[in-house]
């Protein structure tokens, strides 16, 4: 039996985007976290279990906004 491929993590400056409802979200990723992370964002905590598999991602986005993501959650732009 193999083993799952790990992912590889995106780098900063790299545009993703993910699904947000209906719609799809972009932005820029600006940091990478690769332990379990938490911030506020817009006055709501938002945590994602990070690790070095499945890394988290501080986007920031066009209208000047952050979102917490997994690399689960986005995809590579371009």
């Amino acid at each position: 039996m193999t083993k799952p491929a790990i992912p590889k993590a995106l780098a900063p400056g790299t545009d993703v985007s993910w699904r947000w409802g209906a719609h799809v979200a972009r932005g820029r990723i600006e940091q990478i976290f690769t332990e379990p992370v938490t911030r506020t964002i817009k006055g709501t905590e938002v945590k994602r279990n990070a690790s070095p598999e499945n890394p988290a991602y501080l986007v920031t986005q066009p209208r000047g906004g952050y979102a917490l993501k997994s690399h689960s959650e986005v995809e590579a732009e371009g």
